[in-house]
Parts: C-alpha cells; structure tokens; sequence
C-alpha cells in the first residue's frame, strides 16, 4: 500500500510543498524533535567543522596557489571554498582590531603639505571644514586622525571593484563577465591585505620584541616598501597567469601595467576618496 507524503504550508514564504526542505526559498520544516539542546549543539558543531574546513581549505589555497580559488569557482567548484569576499572583510575587521601601521591612513597634516600633489585640492577643504567648525588646523587635524582609523580600513573595499576593472581591460578579448575579474581582484586583494597590514605588522612587533634595534632598519622606509610591491607583484602575475592562462611573457608585461597603476593611481585614488569620506563625517 503507497503511502503520500505529508504536504506542508511554508511559515516563511507560504509556499506548499512536500519532503524536509521547501523548494520555494529552502527553509526547514521544523519539528518538535528539533527541540533539543542537543540540536543546538549539534548545529553549533556542525557549523564550526563547515567553517574550519572551508576557511582554512581557501587560505591555503589562495597563498600557495595564487589563482586557484578563482578559477575553481568561476569552473562551479564552490562548496570546498570560503567566499572570497568574506574572507576580505574577515581580514579587514582584523586589521579593525590590531593596527599597528599607519599603512595608507595618511595623516591630514600630510594632504595640507605644500610638496604634496593634491594640496589644491585638500587646502581648501581644509580651510572651510575650520571656517565652518570654528576650529583650528591642530583640532581638525586630532578629529581627522580619531575618524580616519577606522573609514580607512573599510574604505579597502574600494581596491576590489578598481582593480577588476583593470583587469577587464587587461584581458579584454578573454571575454569574462566582469564577475570573474572581480573574483580574482577579490583573491588578490585578501592577499594585499593580509601581507600589508597583518602579517607585516606582527612581523615588526616581534622583531620590535626580540631584536628592537634591527626593527628601524626592516621595517622603516624604503625597504618594507620594496618587499610589500615586490610580494604583491610576485603574486599578481602567478594569479593572472592561472587564472587567464595567457603567455608567460604576455602576462609578466600585464601584470607590471598592473602594477604600475596599482601603485601610482589606485592608491593615489584611495588617498583622495579617503580624504573626502573622512572630511564628510567630520
């Protein structure tokens, strides 16, 4: 004898549908056995083995494999994988908890300079924002510094969607949806971030902690500078090379084009927008 089976009205969307799951927007038939502490926990575990395994499975793709994790899941491969975009923001609430550099949050008295190149256009910001405040330069320059901490950190985002723009140009006759390049911009960027303003900075805590006279000479100026764009580099044409599958030669002169605009104008851009987002929520 055939046995129906049970037809349920879905509390969330209203939707009839049979079997555990609804197939309208996927939510759970709940059930008086789901009442359990044991439920809990077992959900809690079964969340925290998911997340481990996807985590780590996604940072250690991306820092050994440079390209990887993008080319799996623009292929469909998605389930083994962290999102790469939550990953970026992970890192940036990371870099929200521990700063130490100063890294591109620059100092207003910075954009005031004379020798700076975007002094017509900070000044007169600069000059009205006191105008208007009844302030001084030294207590607008206090309220820039205690806002700028934290928009400079979430202002990262900005690098993701410009540097996947860069990269549609780049490999315009691949014929990727821009999704993709904004996929790989993602990865990279996770990378840029973690080296830069995590891993760098913990690596001069130590060093500061165990051998403080070398920190100055590693970790100040032009040195730091070098290895931060030559890792970032290094990287950039090993994703671009995966990822594109172009000539080696085709993607080393890509990826210097990159590069170069990576550190002359879309940090140069960083800078401005910071400035003005800052300057706004004073």
């Amino acid at each position: 004898m055939l046995t129906s089976t049970p037809s349920y009205v879905c509390k969330n969307c209203g939707h009839s549908f049979e079997g555990t799951f609804c197939n309208q927007c996927g939510e759970k038939v709940f059930k008086e056995s789901d009442k359990k502490i044991s439920k809990l926990f077992g959900d809690a575990f079964h969340f925290l083995t998911h997340f481990e395994g996807t985590f780590f499975t996604t940072v250690k793709t991306i820092f050994t494999r440079p390209g990887k994790v993008s080319e799996d899941i623009c292929n469909g491969i998605r389930k083994k994988y962290f999102k790469p975009i939550s990953l970026f923001l992970l890192m940036v609430i990371l870099y929200l908890l521990f700063p130490r550099f100063e890294g591109l949050n620059m100092k207003l008295s910075t954009y005031a300079k004379k020798d700076y190149g975007y002094t017509w256009l900070a000044n007169p910001i600069i000059e009205n924002k006191m105008s208007a405040l009844q302030i001084p330069f030294e207590e607008l320059m206090k309220r820039y510094t205690e806002k700028s901490a934290k928009i400079s950190k979430i202002a990262l985002l900005f690098f993701i969607p410009i540097c996947a723009l860069l990269f549609s140009l780049l490999f315009f006759k691949r014929k990727k949806p821009f999704f993709d390049h904004f996929l790989l911009s993602t990865e990279i960027n996770c990378l840029y971030v973690f080296f830069h303003f995590l891993f760098l900075p913990f690596l001069a805590f130590l060093v500061d902690k165990i051998m403080p006279r070398y920190n100055p000479i590693f970790f100040d100026g032009q040195p730091i500078w070098f290895i931060i764009i030559g890792v970032f580099g290094l990287y950039t044409v090993l994703a671009m090379k995966r990822f594109y599958g172009e000539a080696l030669w085709k993607t080393i002169i890509k990826g210097l084009i990159f590069l170069f605009i990576f550190v002359i104008f879309i940090r140069a851009l960083y800078a401005i927008l910071l400035f003005l987002l800052v300057m706004l929520f004073i």
